[in-house]
């Protein structure tokens, strides 16, 4: 596994830990929008690095709506 894989790898894990926060509505669940949040940052950044630009807009918009999450949470 080479090391790109693996930072992807860890962001879908990290999104999915996010996703599930969510949908639990659960007094935890405000910080599903801080761990979204890393896992958009972080996969922006990586297909930035490929140049995969459709990719790249969805989740960047995402970390956005991530970010408004974060403020009206915290």
């Amino acid at each position: 596994m080479t090391q790109k894989n693996y930072q992807e790898w860890i962001s879908v894990a990290l999104l999915l830990v996010g996703a599930t926060l969510l949908a639990l509505n659960i007094s935890s669940t405000k910080w599903a929008f801080p761990i979204l949040a890393s896992a958009r940052l972080w996969l922006t950044i990586i297909m930035y690095k490929k140049k995969d630009h459709p990719m790249l807009v969805m989740n960047f918009f995402y970390f956005i709506v991530d970010i408004i999450g974060i403020v009206r949470w915290f």
